[in-house]
């Protein structure tokens, strides 16, 4: 019998992703939908629409009651206040971990994507691990974390599995994207950390990646992956910010002509004044007082040691081949 499962946040370049290969793999993909989403990530899926929000417990009773696994990507990564946060990425989140034990507590097993902002940034160059006590650092991660404990509640009415990822990058993400359009004008501003190398360093993943280690923590067997388990999904390497700007000059095939240092203070300048400047104009602006505080540490870095013994997890991509691979689909779909 064919394999059903619910995806959440299927409309955004994670989502859409995992669900092109669940497709793959030979599943009935059910895609939790709000009427205002947008398709347009979707149009190499095949999934089966189902209406819903991560507020109302109805809906979600019903997008649960017959499917096999769950894979929750929803959440905010973006939002005016504190509050808004934890309302997305934890009441949101508990309330479909309670549809589920309540419609759904044969369910095979519930996959949370959660950050690696939940856990927080790693003390040095040693990459953060499983094991390691959580110290998020924003409202964001805390949000987050708190989503995991909602969902941990569960963990002995049917299997959870927490997957963290570090930074994303792929197709059809607009966040890196930004980036990759500030480099494609041959223009690098250079965040500097405060370390003895005078650098930040982080982990990242590409999405078809992240998306296969997905899978793999929902595939998991309860023998060899005990409910509530937590894993990192990362590439092998760890990168400079200089490295991860450099890596995109490279597929983009053109050289920096502009090489511009941005130290701590410069940046929590820019934080503060869009923080007023958002006070003043009732507006919102992707640079504020939460976002300065995932910006200023210098080791935002994870292992996915764990991952790769329990899960069979191998990263497809280095930096340097997924980057190449991101460029070559935003230039073939008119993105660059």
């Amino acid at each position: 019998m064919q394999s059903r499962a619910l995806v959440t946040g299927a409309s955004g370049f994670i989502g859409s992703t995992l669900i092109e290969q669940l497709n793959e793999k030979g599943f009935e993909v059910h895609a939790l939908l709000r009427r205002s989403s947008s398709l347009a990530n979707l149009k190499e899926a095949s999934f089966k629409r189902v209406e819903g929000d991560l507020s109302d417990l109805d809906s979600l009773k019903k997008a649960v009651r017959e499917v096999d696994y769950v894979f929750h990507l929803a959440g905010a990564t973006a939002a005016p206040d504190r509050a808004a946060y934890f309302r997305h990425n934890a009441e949101g989140t508990g309330l479909l971990a309670r549809a589920v034990a309540e419609e759904r507590p044969g369910l095979t097993r519930f996959v949370y994507v959660s950050s690696l902002a939940a856990a927080g940034p790693a003390a040095g160059l040693s990459p953060r691990e499983e094991s390691e006590a959580e110290r998020p650092v924003s409202s964001y991660g805390e949000s987050k974390l708190q989503g995991e404990k909602e969902v941990l509640r569960y963990r002995d009415a049917y299997p959870i599995s927490i997957v963290r990822p570090p930074i994303v990058y792929g197709p059809r993400d607009k966040g890196v994207f930004v980036i990759i359009q500030t480099v494609a004008r041959r223009v690098m501003p250079i965040l500097l950390g405060s370390g003895p190398d005078g650098k930040k360093h982080y982990s990242v993943v590409h999405s078809s990646d992240l998306c296969r280690g997905i899978v793999a923590a929902g595939l998991a067997s309860r023998e060899r992956v005990a409910s509530g388990e937590v894993f990192y999904i990362c590439s092998d390497e760890i990168h400079s910010y200089g490295e991860f700007l450099g890596t995109m000059a490279t597929a983009l095939g053109r050289l920096p002509f502009l090489k511009i240092p941005v130290p701590k203070p410069v940046v929590s300048f820019a934080g503060y004044g869009a923080h007023f400047a958002g006070k003043l104009t009732g507006r919102s602006y992707p640079l504020n007082l939460d976002k300065l505080n995932e910006i200023l540490p210098d080791y935002w870095i994870c292992t996915n040691r764990k991952a790769k013994e329990k899960l069979g997890f191998t990263p497809e991509f280095d930096l340097a081949k997924g980057m190449a691979h991101a460029v070559e689909w935003y230039r073939k779909n008119g993105w660059l």
